[in-house]
C-alpha cells in the first residue's frame, strides 16, 4: 500500500523518500495495525504490514505493477487539475479505493491479481451503494479478458458511443489501451482497439463529439468467420466434447442437426452483442426451435414474452459493470423477431405473431458448407 497513518496524519510513502527521517510509529489506515516502510532502487516506495494481520483494506503481496499504476493514476488526474485521493478508505463497506476522484464521486480500480465475478461486483455493487461510480482499469494479466465472453461480463462497461468497452494499463509500457464497439462475431470476441499515453489523452477520445467508427465485415469476411464457426462445431461434434452437447440434444430431439441450423441463425455477419454465455448463436437456435417447432400457427405475445424469459435465464450473461443490461437481451430478441419476418417466416399480428413458412434447416455439415461458401447472408 501506498498510504499509511503516523501521529493520526495520512503519509504517503512516496514522499517519504524526500524526508531525513521516518516516523517510527507507521500503522495502517484501515485496521490501525503496525506496518513497514520499504523501498529501493528497484522498487516502488510503500507500507506493508508488520505481521499476518487480518485487514479487510488491504492484502499483502501487492504487486509492484499495482503500486506503480495508482501512483501513475494520480500524478496524471493531478495533471489534469483533478483532485485525487490514493487509497480512500471506505468502513461502511469495509473496502479501499485505489483513486478516488472526489470531485466527479469517481473510483478507479486497478485490477492486476485474479478477482471473480461475484467479487468485483459485490464491490462494485458497494461503491455504487454509497453514490460513487467505479472504472476497474485491468492490468497485463487480464490481457486476455476482452477475448472471452465470460471476461466481458465481468469487466466490460456500456457507453452508447463506444458500446461495450473494457480499459488497459500496462505499468511496465506506461500505456493505456482501450477495447471498444466489443462484439461477437461467429462466435469469437472481437473489437477495435485505441492506445493512449494519458488518462487525460483516454478521457478526450471518449468524450469526443463524433461517434468513433464501428468496423464492418465484408461480405467475404463473414462468411469466412460463419464458415470457421461451422468447422469449429463440427470438430466438436466429432470429438463429443461438451460445449454444444446440449444444443445438440434440443435439436436432435426435434429430428435436427445443430450444426445444420438455418442461415439465418448465424445472423446477417454473424454479428451480435458478446451478452450470451456461449455464442449468440446458440441462443438463436433454441429462439427458432420454440418459435417453429410448436402446433399452432399462432403465437401470442404472452407466449413470446415466456420465450424471451426462458431464453434470457437460460442463455443470458450477467454484467457485473452494467445497469440494466436485459434492454440488450430485449434488442436482440427484436431484432431477431424483425429478421424472421424480414426474410418471410413469420409476420406480426395484433395479438403476436402467425407463423408463415419455417427456416430451411439441412441435412449435414457439407451440405451447408458448400451452401455458405456460394450465397450471402441472409438479411437481418
Amino acid at each position: 500500500m501506498l498510504i499509511a497513518m503516523a501521529d493520526s496524519q495520512l503519509v504517503n510513502a512516496t514522499e517519504l523518500i524526500r524526508q531525513k527521517t521516518i516516523p517510527k510509529q507507521l500503522v495502517c489506515p484501515c485496521c490501525q495495525q503496525p506496518v513497514i516502510y520499504k523501498h529501493g532502487d528497484r522498487r516502488i516506495a510503500h507500507f506493508s504490514h508488520k505481521s499476518n494481520a487480518i485487514c479487510a483494506g488491504f492484502s499483502e503481496g501487492e504487486s509492484q505493477a499495482h503500486l506503480k499504476g495508482k501512483l501513475a493514476f494520480k500524478q496524471q488526474l493531478e495533471k489534469m487539475g483533478q483532485a485525487a485521493v490514493l487509497e480512500y478508505h471506505l468502513p461502511t463497506i469495509e473496502q479501499r479505493a485505489d483513486v478516488l476522484l472526489p470531485d466527479q464521486q469517481l473510483i478507479l480500480e486497478y485490477q492486476c491479481s485474479p478477482i471473480s465475478y461475484s467479487d468485483i461486483s459485490r464491490r462494485t455493487s458497494n461503491y455504487k451503494s454509497l453514490g460513487y461510480d467505479v472504472l476497474w482499469i485491468l492490468g497485463d494479466r487480464h490481457l486476455n479478458a476482452v477475448n472471452r465472453l465470460d471476461g466481458v461480463a465481468k469487466f466490460a462497461r456500456f457507453q452508447p458511443r463506444l458500446g461495450f468497452f473494457i480499459v488497459y494499463y500496462s505499468a511496465d509500457r506506461r500505456q493505456l489501451k482501450l477495447h471498444y464497439h466489443i462484439q461477437e462475431v461467429a462466435g469469437k470476441v472481437v473489437s477495435s482497439v485505441q492506445f493512449f499515453k494519458s488518462l487525460s489523452d483516454l478521457k478526450r477520445f471518449m468524450d469526443a463529439h463524433e461517434t468513433p467508427k464501428q468496423p464492418v465485415s465484408s461480405p467475404f469476411q463473414a462468411r469466412q468467420s460463419m464458415l470457421n464457426q461451422l468447422q469449429r462445431i463440427h470438430r466438436s461434434n466429432v470429438l463429443q466434447n461438451p460445449t454444444y452437447r446440449d444444443m445438440v440434444t434440443a435439436c436432435y430431439e426435434q429430428g435436427k442437426l445443430f450444426i445444420g441450423c438455418p442461415l439465418i441463425c448465424h445472423g446477417k455477419w454473424g454479428e451480435g452483442m458478446p451478452i450470451f454465455k456461449r455464442t449468440i448463436l446458440c441462443w438463436r437456435v433454441w429462439v427458432v426451435l420454440q418459435l417453429f417447432s410448436a402446433s399452432p400457427a399462432e403465437i401470442s405475445n404472452q407466449r413470446l414474452n415466456q420465450i424471451f424469459v426462458e431464453s434470457v435465464q437460460q442463455f443470458g450473461q450477467q454484467f457485473a459493470q452494467v445497469d440494466d443490461y436485459v434492454r440488450f437481451f430485449q434488442m436482440e430478441f427484436k431484432s431477431f423477431i424483425f429478421s424472421l419476418r424480414a426474410n418471410g417466416y413469420l409476420r406480426h399480428t395484433i395479438s403476436g405473431i402467425r407463423i408463415v413458412q419455417s427456416p430451411t434447416w439441412f441435412e449435414s455439415y457439407d451440405q451447408k458448407r458448400r451452401i455458405m461458401m456460394t450465397m450471402r447472408p441472409e438479411v437481418c
